[in-house]
């Protein structure tokens, strides 16, 4: 497709196509930063749009060499000729097409796919086809007139960008005509059967065809164009489910949760909703989610898609625009990080897990460095909001911005002297470092940093109690010592890593922060809980009391719960031990010790007073929450 595809020619690997496409200073200085710029990202898309004709160009070539893995279609050549008769006509069209989220997507998996690295529930010409409809799709845009078979899947066709169009056809995997002339564009799934006419506005639904349809917000001057991708082939996730196409009671919600959304991000994040204007493409709706724990996601070869779970129905306006307003920046954020790295890599290989605030679940070097990434600029979302916020919104705010000022620089900390990072990965982690440090002086309530520092204290906690397992010999002499009636040992205060066992069953861990956004936002939902109403899912009566102050009965009731790990967690933050406190899975797993070993279960409380005896005196430190360079990784589950 002109000079980018004769350049794109002389690649001759998708697996590094872009590393002579360098940020420049100034536009990775901007993206170094806990804000969104438009600058930024303006290259980034530049970088990209590069990238995908490259991994176009690479997949033709590559199936032209594999006249087998086209099957009833005609060859690859033929469909890229298409699309570039497309791309002269109207370039615009094609830009929109090739940057399509879908087409990211289906690229990628198509490539490894063609290479032995993924398999697929398709027949590998249905999928390899996809480029035909991809033409089709532009042609169709640009208004050339052209004839071309496509697959059809049960009778299903889907043109990106453009709809789908859905015949009585059962066969599960065929193949249709697409064709267009005088502007009229047309599928047929079955020889000499009816076909299914594209509507000029193919974002309207027609007869047999369902239209891609788009959400457009407004407000002061910017407009945020959304693709609302409920068709999708490929999905953002790899191995979920299809979105269900939303009703228009369904598309109406969004449209009017979006508009508060957008309002607020442009009347005070007017620098980040440029960005956002810029950057992202569609939506991939997801029902509504459990209150504060809004679902989101998005992926590296689906540059400028966000999943997201609908606004809540159930809150007021302005509690479910800040809701979707900060998910749309940490997704956003995501998007930006996946358009460097594809530029430049940040960290070599490492096989480390480690603990990251804002998961359930033990990550990668590179997964936590993503989140650092995305939650840095939460924090300074929360930061912007604490300053213009009134009444609960702004306590909460005040929170937020407590906790993850908190959570990303601690977690920043720890990265930027981990010898995995590229010096690009130790430059961007130090400039958000820099950043986050020069809040160091913004006055926060005491309240609100107190709260924050027990949230992150308890989620810490309650991961390292389900992912933990510490040294089985220092587990073993300490039952031992326990049960000879003797002081524990020594050990016990010099073994402070041990293995990274990912339990899958470690599952909300946030209880705490969660129920304080309750308890801050709803007060009255806040106390029905407490007095035995319905509560949030996965929270305990222990977790309540903790959170409303009443220490005594939320120790109480942690040592009636230790069935549940995360219980250790609390217990052992409200017993206060030095040592104990931040090893919650030592406790744990000497209690268990020692009822294998004499059939009787030690009372919790007593146990962990035992167990501190090891600490006193001996000046020993007892451990990072962190995870060190050199804890191990283990497959299996506690």
């Amino acid at each position: 497709m002109g000079t980018s595809c004769e350049a794109a020619e002389e690649s001759d690997s998708s697996a590094q196509p872009l590393r002579s496409h360098r940020l420049d200073d100034v536009s990775f200085g901007m993206l170094c930063s806990t804000g969104e710029r438009l600058g930024a990202t303006r290259t980034l898309l530049d970088a990209e749009y590069s990238r995908r004709l490259l991994l176009l160009r690479v997949l033709v070539d590559e199936v032209s060499s594999r006249p087998s893995a086209i099957g009833p279609l005609a060859p690859a050549h033929d469909a890229w000729d298409l699309l570039a008769r497309a791309q002269r006509q109207r370039p615009e069209a094609v830009h929109r097409l090739l940057m399509d989220p879908q087409t990211g997507l289906w690229a990628a998996h198509v490539l490894r796919r063609l290479r032995g690295s993924e398999d697929g529930d398709a027949p590998l010409w249905s999928d390899v086809g996809q480029l035909h409809a991809l033409a089709a799709a532009g042609a169709v845009l640009a208004g050339v007139d052209f004839r071309i078979l496509v697959p059809a899947r049960d009778g299903a066709v889907l043109l990106p960008c453009l709809g789908r169009a859905q015949s009585a056809a059962t066969e599960p995997w065929g193949v249709a005509e697409v064709s267009a002339h005088d502007g009229t564009a047309r599928v047929r799934t079955q020889h000499d059967g009816p076909a299914v006419d594209v509507p000029r506005d193919a974002t309207q639904d027609a007869p047999g065809w369902s239209g891609m349809r788009r959400l457009s917000v407004s407000h002061a001057g910017l407009t945020l164009n959304l693709t609302v991708d409920d068709l999708a082939r490929y999905p953002v996730i790899a191995g979920t489910a299809g979105p269900d196409r939303l009703d228009e009671a369904g598309l109406r919600h969004w449209r009017r949760g979006l508009d508060r959304a957008w309002a607020l991000l442009v009347e005070d994040h007017r620098e980040s909703a440029a960005a956002l204007a810029a950057g992202l493409f569609s939506l991939v709706p997801l029902p509504s989610a459990e209150r504060f724990r809004p679902r989101s996601a998005s992926a590296s070869e689906a540059f400028g898609c966000v999943m997201i779970s609908a606004p809540d129905a159930q809150v007021a306006d302005d509690e479910a625009a800040v809701e979707l307003a900060v998910t749309l920046v940490h997704e956003f954020r995501h998007t930006l990080l996946n358009g460097l790295m594809h530029l430049t890599p940040l960290a070599d290989d490492c096989p480390d897990l480690f603990h990251a605030p804002w998961r359930d679940d033990p990550r990668p070097l590179s997964g936590v460095l993503h989140g650092a990434f995305a939650f840095s600029g939460v924090a300074r979302f929360w930061r912007d909001r604490s300053a213009r916020d009134s009444g609960s919104a702004r306590e909460r705010a005040r929170f937020e911005f407590a906790l993850w000022r908190r959570e990303s620089r601690a977690t920043l900390e720890t990265l930027h002297t981990h010898p995995a990072l590229t010096a690009t990965g130790r430059r961007l982690v130090r400039a958000l470092l820099a950043d986050i440090r020069s809040w160091d002086g913004e006055p926060v309530p005491e309240t609100s940093l107190l709260l924050a520092e027990r949230a992150a204290a308890h989620q810490r906690s309650a991961w390292r109690a389900h992912h933990m397992a510490p040294d089985e010999a220092t587990v073993r002499a300490a039952a031992d010592s326990w049960l000879r009636g003797t002081r524990p040992p020594l050990a016990v205060t010099e073994e402070s890593g041990g293995d990274v066992v990912t339990d899958p069953a470690g599952c909300r861990l946030d209880a705490y922060a969660h129920l304080v956004r309750l308890r801050i936002t709803d007060p009255h939902a806040f106390a029905e809980a407490r007095d035995g109403g319905p509560r949030p899912k996965d929270v305990t009566p222990a977790d309540l009391a903790y959170v409303a102050g009443d220490s005594d009965t939320a120790a109480a009731l942690y040592a009636e719960e230790t069935s549940r790990p995360a219980a250790w967690g609390g217990l052992g933050l409200l017993l206060g031990h030095r040592g104990v406190a931040q090893r919650p899975e030592l406790l744990r797993a000497v209690s268990r010790a020692i009822t294998r070993s004499s059939g009787q279960t030690p009372p919790p409380a007593e146990l962990a007073d035992w167990l501190a005896r090891a600490w006193d005196g001996d000046g020993a430190h007892s451990g990072s929450g962190s995870m060190s360079q050199s804890a191990r990784c283990s497959q299996s589950t506690a």
